[in-house]
């Protein structure tokens, strides 16, 4: 049998992975997650922000790839910067 702490370990990657594919990082899903789990308010607060700050960094540099030498996103044929 799984622990909570395995179980609650897999629904906070599903919500990073499910946040981040649409350009978001996902701290209301963590917060949700760990807040099922009985989680207290005093270590949801600094363990979201900590895991919202990793997932962002994680997907801004693996879309770096996707940025031109002229800082245009590739595929696009306007003028807009990337996010």
């Amino acid at each position: 049998m799984q622990t909570p702490t395995a179980v609650l370990a897999v629904v906070i990657f599903a919500a990073a992975v499910l946040y981040s594919s649409v350009g978001h990082a996902g701290a209301s899903g963590y917060l949700a997650a760990m807040a099922l789990f009985g989680v207290a308010p005093a270590v949801m607060k600094p363990t979201a922000l900590t895991l919202n700050i990793a997932v962002a960094v994680i997907t801004r540099f693996a879309s770096i790839g996707q940025v031109t030498s002229r800082g245009r996103c590739r595929g696009r044929s306007s003028s807009h910067l990337c996010r």
